[in-house]
């Protein structure tokens, strides 16, 4: 996967506000993931994110974007090792108002897709207030579809054990889908992608199609 790990593509074409009553197969989407440099959402700051572009179903790997952001403050030593951001690529990365600008082009018109994505958004919506912006798209997160659609299919027995276990590599496999490797911001993109087509096939069979409906159970 890491042989397009460097690419990077905005969509710069402005778009109108997708409606409720679009048919989730209709959508352009961009499912995001970050890493930051703790869990501490008071103190945390971006390290990289990474996204993938969805036009409904279809994933498009070439229209992706990864960058490493230097956020100007110290990476705790004790992340490292789930990030594998080293100090020296943290000082190395691009300016946040730069990364932030282009990150913007790139969501423009898009539904934003991530699991836990309210994690990801709150840091981001963070760091642009920084910046003088706003990110006000629609979002959704595949931790909530999957809870939504577990408590509409899943037999009883199963399902209070199911509902505790929402993590992202423990649903992945659930939709029959390999993980090999966690904590890389464009990789586990990669991944809520992979899940996210699954999720919209099943949704659609489960009269759930439109982003109306999905948002009022999904939304972050």
């Amino acid at each position: 996967m890491r042989r397009w790990l460097g690419f990077s593509r905005a969509n710069e074409s402005a778009a109108p506000a997708p409606a409720n009553n679009a048919r989730l197969d209709s959508l352009r989407y961009a499912v995001v993931d970050t890493e930051l440099t703790s869990l501490d959402s008071r103190r945390n700051r971006l390290l990289s994110i990474g996204a993938i572009a969805m036009d409904g179903a279809k994933i498009r790997l070439n229209q992706q974007f990864y960058k490493v952001v230097n956020p100007g403050v110290a990476v705790p030593g004790a992340g490292v090792p789930i990030h594998k951001l080293r100090p020296c690529d943290v000082e190395n990365g691009e300016p946040m108002a730069q990364v932030l600008n282009e990150l913007r082009a790139f969501l423009q018109g898009a539904v934003l897709v991530g699991h836990f994505v309210s994690i990801d958004l709150h840091v981001l919506r963070k760091e642009m207030s920084g910046t003088g912006h706003s990110l006000d798209s629609p979002a959704i997160d595949t931790a909530r579809v999957h809870r939504w659609i577990l408590r509409h299919t899943a037999s009883s027995e199963s399902l209070v054990h199911q509902l505790e276990h929402l993590d992202l590599p423990t649903v992945a496999e659930a939709y029959k889908l390999d993980y090999q490797e966690a904590h890389h911001a464009l990789d586990d993109a990669f991944l809520t992608a992979r899940l996210w087509q699954k999720m919209i096939h099943v949704l659609q069979g489960m009269n759930a199609g439109t982003l109306g409906a999905v948002l009022r159970f999904a939304r972050p």
